[in-house]
């Protein structure tokens, strides 16, 4: 993927964090912002007025209609360019599905998944000709769609478990194989489908209604629950030739030009419900602060409290600032390693934030907003925004694997022999920040001239071409997320520079130090457990019965 300005990918690779060469923090056109702030208003009013988060979450069904409801009002075509409308920008797309998620995740993520990897989301990368013009009719029409991935064999083999064979004119292809978790393919009219022909990747576009199509079961999650997911079976369904795109064997398994597109799709379907989740805690906490009292001191008078809080409230800075850098401004399409990166980034934070606000509420916060309800407590769903949050993370894949992934795409771009500089001059990049800001740019740029050692000093080494230190990789890839994270929150607070963003900044970046800290220390191979003898040991069945279980005494 080529990188024509400036990113925080060239930082990483160079070990040169230069603040003003990435230009200052991108700001939504006003014009732009108010399209999305009238679909923002009608999406909110919608889901009052048509959605009872908490029945779904009990019956895990949508109601009856909505999705017709939804086509009614435009939100399955909102993202997408028709005769009549132009398309939401992305970052209009995402506060979309985020207002949405605010209220209800799966009825959200029923929207992100369509607009993100469903048929119409893979728009950019079809060719001209009859196969675009049926997804573009379809999409514009309002039928609801998909991406059918993921094999009962598991989402990270090389190449898919479902088949695609040529009929023996060529006019068409057989698919023969099962998907799992397939997001709204139960009730989708059109859906994408990975499956290999001729020993490469390629994506068949299938009508639902076609023949030895079937919904073999409907899958639910600890969270998402209502959100249509399924384990469809494909029994020799037909798919003419020209409704197939076929692709290269590539390293992230689908072909390389749908990366770009899974990547979005990530941050609309797992971002902006993790967004949302992080922004409902942070009013679900001064909701419980500011009416709860300890010995007769009002709760927010404690300094630990005082910290939970103001982690929340920098938490909800990040994933915002984190999602206006990948979706706002120009040079956009070379920013795929900060897309890739969000997914983790958004999620990962809306799940500390959910549990550090389930601590908070201490048995409120895993009492259902049912039970809540039922005694007269005010019946805030933390204990849902917890379970949402934590599937979320695996949502497009399980996080680590997409962090090993993200390394491995990083270490393939690193030439050289690292750094050129020994050390970091920050010259005028600091303007703007506070003192203590200033530090922290110091130190992230620090550790970025560090990661660039990192990488040209591993990225020939066998276990890394090959893969096989999974260990390193998914360290390599926590780290780039933390760094590409501070950068974007210390950029957005120079441009900011106020004194609230300078806080806020400041209790980000003191966090992600710690933990780079710690991720750094994991590199470090002379100080580690024998991890291969321990987990085989067990797994054979030979060892450890002292710790119990079925095979223990």
């Amino acid at each position: 993927m080529p990188v024509d300005v400036p990113t925080l990918l060239t930082s990483l690779r160079t070990g040169r964090l230069d603040m003003e060469s990435l230009g200052a923090f991108p700001e939504q056109d006003p014009a732009d912002r108010a399209v999305g702030d009238e679909w923002v208003a009608q999406a909110e009013t919608f889901m009052r007025r048509q959605v009872d988060p908490d029945d779904i979450d009990s019956t895990r069904e949508l109601p009856a209609g909505l999705i017709d409801a939804l086509r009614r009002e435009g939100f399955l075509t909102a993202a997408f360019r028709t005769e009549k409308k132009a398309a939401l920008s992305p970052y209009n797309v995402l506060r979309l599905v985020t207002a949405m998620a605010t209220w209800s995740v799966p009825v959200a993520q029923v929207v992100a998944v369509h607009a993100g990897v469903g048929a119409g989301a893979l728009d950019p990368v079809l060719p001209d000709g009859p196969l675009r013009e049926l997804v573009r009719d379809r999409i514009g029409n309002g039928v609801l769609s998909g991406f059918a991935d993921t094999d009962p064999a598991g989402q990270n083999n090389r190449l898919p478990r479902m088949t695609a064979t040529r009929t023996g004119d060529g006019s068409a292809v057989l698919l023969h194989g099962e998907k799992l978790y397939t997001a709204n393919g139960p009730v989708a009219g059109l859906l994408a489908v990975s499956a290999v022909l001729d020993g490469q990747v390629c994506v068949c576009f299938v009508d639902t209604a076609s023949p030895g199509f079937s919904v073999e079961s409907t899958i639910e999650f600890i969270g998402s629950k209502g959100l249509p997911s399924g384990a469809l079976r494909f029994d020799g369904v037909r798919v003419p030739a020209n409704r197939v795109l076929s692709g290269v064997d590539g390293q992230l398994r689908l072909p390389p030009a749908l990366n770009s597109v899974a990547f979005l799709g990530r941050i609309y379907l797992a971002g902006g419900p993790a967004i949302a989740i992080v922004r409902n805690c942070l009013a679900w906490s001064r909701d419980f602060v500011n009416r709860r009292r300890v010995d007769d001191r009002p709760l927010g008078d404690y300094s630990r409290i005082q910290r939970m809080v103001a982690a929340t409230m920098a938490d909800a800075y990040a994933v915002d600032s984190v999602a206006r850098w990948c979706l706002v401004g120009s040079g956009l399409a070379d920013r795929w390693l900060e897309r890739f990166v969000a997914k983790n980034v958004l999620t990962r934070t809306a799940w500390h934030a959910a549990d550090r606000t389930v601590s908070l509420l201490g048995a409120e916060g895993v009492e259902t907003a049912a039970s809540k309800r039922r005694r007269g407590a005010v019946a805030l769903p933390v204990e849902r925004a917890l379970r949402d949050s934590r599937v979320l993370r695996t949502a497009g894949n399980v996080d680590f694997r997409l962090d090993s992934q993200v390394a491995q795409l990083i270490l393939a771009g690193t030439h050289g022999e690292g750094p050129a500089v020994d050390r970091v001059d920050l010259g005028r990049s600091a303007t703007g920040l506070s003192l203590r800001n200033q530090v922290h740019l110091g130190a992230v740029a620090e550790q970025v001239r560090w990661f660039a050692k990192l990488c040209a000093q591993t990225r020939d080494t066998d276990a890394v071409t090959s893969g096989a230190d999974e260990h390193l990789l998914v360290t390599v890839g926590r780290i780039a997320a933390e760094l590409v994270t501070a950068s974007v929150v210390l950029s957005r607070t120079a441009q900011l520079d106020t004194a609230e963003a300078q806080d806020l900044a400041d209790v980000h970046c003191t966090a992600a130090r710690h933990r780079l800290t710690g991720l750094w220390r994991k590199l470090e191979p002379d100080d580690e457990p024998d991890y291969r003898t321990i987990s085989r040991g067990w797994l054979a069945g030979s060892a450890f019965e002292f710790l119990g279980g079925r095979h223990g005494r």
